[in-house]
């Protein structure tokens, strides 16, 4: 059986496609040589596209810095044409992965030197030069140019940005409360327990920074912790039996059963995503943080080798059970609504295959690419859509959705077809027993397809619950009132993700697992079993076991 070595060699080149994409990262750009005349004699001669700035090219990023030209010649602050052209042209070397630009202290100097003569023409600061998005100073840790002397203008100092009164380096000293980190962004401050999050200069968005609260509180997170461990390791000793059952007897489960096999195995994947996360810990798989900031709610998911790994393992086989129970609901109908017989359905299983593998595997190298995976903050695992609705709605509740309707369709139409079977076959009397085997058909469809169909729902529902909500959370108002996240549904969605796989043992309960486990401890013990000797009275009773 060549599928497991076919699934095996694609989920290495995902995980490949992880290494790539981070190696893309770091070695997608090169050092270039500085064609604009308006920037010469800088002291350096090198820059790279794209800037901090967004511009792509030389010319572009030209076309932009000219339109300063007539301030430079005003000459409102000698040190303006090195800070605009470190901003427009960033000193380049391969030595430095970072572009390098001016420090604060020179941006907030010029800016108060040159924002009166803007203001004379009803000019504002423009806001890509915001000198917030320059590094504070030039140490070990981070990398800025000083530039031209700013101390030669003794009579004032430079004003921060967000009105604090500046030292004469340009370090800020702004009063804050005592104990509390300063986010380093106004942008914050809309956000319910805004002092715990951190404004992100690569992605210009908010986030919480790790090991604080913010729209869950830290004692959610700890119950939370404890109840994925709980059914994490349920539902992977639950699936790990059923697939040790399936080895130990290959022959035994055929088509429709074989789904649920390699519905099972993609379950027991997603929960060892759970275990390698519990056991990393939030801070290694879900965190990340800048050069000169403090650790916070990892954002772009690739720049953390066990987030990545996490969404790879989670994301990918999360979707391929949910298309493996949309085949298994599928071989159900062709079984009993157009009375296949197995070996018809078992020649269409390389079909299945490359469906149930294939389209989970295109959506999470389209989720790669365009960076999408973030950090939970409740459950600390890594994920896509937990920070950005829109990826939420696209990529998980779009599909689930769908294969949730496609699969309800197949199931109602195979109960339909298996009741008309079963009144045809109880009109006639030499069918009583086909009607009897049947019936029990029926009874272990219905308490899979129920056991199965409901969490499903289930999930989608508190998708859509977090989907319509998320935003006022971040709040923590709607209308007036307070919005808080109800910590009972989120835990309902973690427990139902797992259900499934917790229940799939149902179809290894019979006598015929009892006797397939019972050849393999003979084969280990190297025994024979016990067999039944007929006596002369025509009782029976058992041979002693012998060794061989």
């Amino acid at each position: 059986m060549k599928t497991p070595e076919h699934l095996l060699l694609f989920f290495v080149f995902l995980t490949g496609l992880v290494a790539f994409s981070q190696g893309f990262r770091t070695k997608g750009w090169k050092c270039e040589k500085i064609t604009s005349s308006f920037c010469d004699n800088l002291g350096y001669n090198s820059t790279r596209m794209p800037n901090m700035l967004g511009h792509d090219s030389q010319s572009e990023a030209e076309n932009q810095i000219l339109q300063f030209e007539a301030l430079v010649k005003y000459q409102c602050a000698s040190q303006l044409k090195f800070f605009l052209c470190s901003a427009y042209f960033p000193l380049c070397t391969e030595l430095v992965e970072e572009m390098v630009t001016s420090c604060r202290p020179l941006c907030e100097f010029v800016r108060k030197k040159c924002l009166p003569v803007l203001e004379e023409f009803g000019v504002s600061w423009p806001g890509n030069l915001n000198c917030s998005k320059f590094r504070r100073e030039n140490n070990l840790q981070t990398m800025c140019m000083e530039g031209p002397n700013i101390t030669d203008d003794s009579s004032s100092k430079p004003t921060s940005v967000f009105g604090g009164i500046g030292s004469a380096n340009g370090s800020e000293i702004t009063p804050r409360p005592a104990g509390k980190h300063h986010t380093g962004s106004e942008q914050c401050r809309k956000f319910k327990n805004s002092d715990n999050y951190y404004y992100v200069k690569s992605t210009e968005s908010c986030a919480v920074r790790c090991g604080e609260e913010g729209i869950f509180k830290t004692s959610d997170k700890s119950s939370v912790d404890t109840w994925m461990a709980i059914w994490s390791i349920v539902c992977f000793v639950c699936t790990f039996a059923v697939l040790c059952t399936f080895f130990v007897d290959t022959k035994r489960f055929k088509y429709p059963e074989r789904s649920i096999i390699w519905l099972t195995l993609c379950y027991n994947l997603y929960a060892i995503s759970f275990i390698v996360r519990l056991a990393a810990g939030r801070e290694a798989i879900s965190c990340d943080r800048e050069t000169d900031g403090p650790k916070f709610l990892i954002q772009d998911g690739l720049r953390n080798t066990g987030c990545a790994v996490v969404f790879l393992v989670q994301y990918f086989f999360g979707m391929a059970a949910t298309i493996w129970w949309v085949i298994l609901a599928l071989s159900w109908f062709l079984a009993a609504g157009m009375k296949w017989s197995y070996e018809a359905i078992s020649s269409y299983s390389n079909l299945f295959h490359v469906i149930a593998w294939t389209l989970p595997g295109i959506k999470t190298i389209f989720i790669l690419i365009t960076r999408k995976i973030d950090g939970d903050e409740l459950t600390g695992l890594c994920f896509v859509g937990n920070q950005d609705l829109i990826a939420l709605a696209a990529f998980v509740l779009g599909p689930d959705f769908t294969y949730l309707i496609i699969g309800t369709l197949f199931l109602i139409a195979g109960f339909v077809a298996l009741f008309r079977i079963r009144a045809t076959i109880q009109r006639d009397a030499t069918k009583k027993s086909d009607a009897h085997k049947l019936e029990r058909l029926i009874v272990r469809l219905g308490i899979f397809s129920v056991f199965s169909t409901v969490p499903a729902t289930a999930v989608i529902a508190c998708y859509f619950y977090e989907y319509a909500n998320k935003e006022y959370w971040f709040y923590g108002k709607r209308e007036g009132r307070i919005a808080e996240p109800n910590l009972g549904i989120f835990q309902l969605k973690i427990f139902m993700s797992l259900f499934v796989g917790t229940i799939s043992g149902i179809w290894i309960c019979s006598s015929k697992t009892v006797q397939s486990w019972k050849k393999i401890y003979y084969i280990l013990t190297a025994k024979r079993p016990q067999r039944q000797l007929v006596q002369k009275n025509g009782g029976t009773r058992n041979a002693s076991e012998t060794t061989v």
